[in-house]
C-alpha cells in the first residue's frame, strides 16, 4: 500500500535510512510500472487538480467511462479502495513483474491471499465504503472477478490509449537519473531529487504525507518515476516488502513534442524520435518499443543516423547499443532550444 497526500504537498516526511549495501543496490525502473499508473491514475481522475497535462486525459476517460456502467463501477468499487487521501492497500501495487503483463499482474492481485487482503482492508476506513468492499474483505470469489473485470476494463480506456506518454514520462526521467549518476555516482544520483527529496548522507529525506522511517537495512531502494504522480512521493506500508519509492516523472513534458516536431521537418517524425531516444545507449529492441515501429524499420533509420554521424552502435559482448555521438545531441539540443 502507499500514502497518497489527498493534493497536500510536504505534509510529512519519509526519512529513508541507508547503508553501503543500500547504496549498491539502488536503481531506477526502466519502464513504468503499470499499477502504480493504474492507481495514481485514478487520484487524477478523482481530483482533477490544477495540471493541464492531465486535462485532456481527464476529458477522455470519464467520456469513455460513462459510455458504459464503468464510470459507475469506478466510484462504487475502485475509489472506496483507492481513497481520496491517505492509506490505499499494498496489495494493489505488487512487486513489478518484468516478464509479466498487467493482465498476469492483475490475475495476481485480484487472487491475493485472503490473509493479506484482510489485513490490508482492515487499514481501511470501510465505513463509507460500497457492499462490494465488504464482500471482498470477505475474499468473496464473486468480488475478485469484478476486481479484476474492474481493473482491466479500466486500464484499457486509462493506460492503454495513453502507454506512449506514460512511457515517454518515465523514460525521459530516467535519462536525467542516469546522467546524474554517471556525471556524480548514486550520491549525484540522489542529490538530483531536489527539491523533493534531499539527501543528508545516510539519509534521504522525502517529502511524504505522513512522518515515517523506513531502514533498507541491505536490501537497496527501487525509485520509480510516475507519470501521474504528483505532489509528494509514494512508497508501500509494510516495511517488510520490497522497499521501492514512486515519485512524480521530473522533466519538462512540453519538450520531447516539442524537440519530436522541430527534428521531424529536418529528418522525420520516427527517425527523430530515435534520435531522441538515444541520449542514453540502448538497444534495437528497446527503440522499437519506445517508438512504436518494428526492428526493421528501427535498423533502417540506425543506419541512416549512423551514416550521418549523429549515432554511434557500440558492441558488448552479444549486446548491441545505440547512442547518440556530440553532434547528434547537439542537434537534439538546438531543437528543444527552438522550441518550434
Amino acid at each position: 500500500m502507499t500514502y497518497e497526500a489527498g493534493g497536500l504537498v510536504g505534509v510529512g516526511m519519509l526519512r529513508i535510512h541507508f547503508t553501503t549495501d543500500d547504496l549498491l543496490k539502488t536503481r531506477v525502473v526502466s519502464s513504468p510500472d503499470p499499477m502504480w499508473e493504474l492507481v495514481l491514475s485514478v487520484f487524477r481522475l478523482r481530483r482533477r487538480l490544477a495540471v493541464a497535462r492531465y486535462e485532456p486525459w481527464y476529458r477522455q476517460v470519464k467520456a469513455e467511462a460513462a459510455r458504459s456502467d464503468l464510470l459507475q463501477r469506478i466510484r462504487l468499487m475502485l475509489m472506496p479502495m483507492i481513497p481520496a487521501s491517505g492509506y490505499f492497500p499494498d496489495f494493489l501495487t505488487p512487486e513489478y513483474r518484468r516478464h509479466g503483463g498487467i493482465e498476469s499482474i492483475i490475475e495476481a492481485v485480484a487472487g491475493c491471499p485472503r490473509i493479506v487482503l484482510r489485513s490490508q482492508l482492515d487499514l481501511l476506513d470501510r465505513g463509507r465504503g460500497s457492499p462490494w468492499l465488504e464482500r471482498l474483505y470477505e475474499a468473496d470469489s464473486a468480488a475478485r472477478e469484478d476486481l479484476q473485470k474492474l481493473l482491466m476494463d479500466y486500464q484499457r480506456i486509462a493506460l492503454v490509449p495513453h502507454w506512449n506518454a506514460i512511457r515517454n514520462s518515465v523514460e525521459t526521467d530516467r535519462a536525467m537519473r542516469t546522467r546524474a549518476l554517471l556525471d556524480g555516482g548514486v550520491d549525484g544520483l540522489l542529490h538530483s531529487y531536489r527539491p523533493l527529496m534531499r539527501w543528508a548522507p545516510p539519509v534521504l529525506h522525502v517529502r511524504y504525507s505522513v512522518d515515517q522511517t523506513l531502514h533498507l537495512n541491505g536490501r537497496g531502494l527501487l525509485l520509480a518515476p510516475s507519470h501521474f504522480g504528483q505532489g509528494p512521493a509514494n512508497s508501500l506500508a509494510d516495511p517488510a516488502l520490497p522497499p521501492v519509492l514512486v515519485y512524480p516523472a521530473g522533466y519538462d513534458r512540453a519538450a520531447v513534442p516539442v524537440t519530436v516536431r522541430a527534428l521531424g521537418r529536418l529528418m522525420g517524425g520516427t527517425r527523430a524520435s530515435i534520435l531522441i531516444a538515444t541520449e542514453t545507449a540502448t538497444t534495437s529492441g528497446e527503440l522499437a518499443r519506445r517508438v512504436g515501429v518494428s526492428a526493421a524499420t528501427v535498423s533502417h533509420h540506425l543506419s541512416a543516423l549512423r551514416a550521418a554521424g549523429l549515432l554511434s552502435t557500440l558492441h558488448q559482448g552479444e549486446l548491441i547499443l545505440h547512442t547518440r555521438t556530440s553532434t547528434g545531441s547537439a542537434l537534439v539540443d538546438a531543437a528543444h532550444t527552438s522550441g518550434t
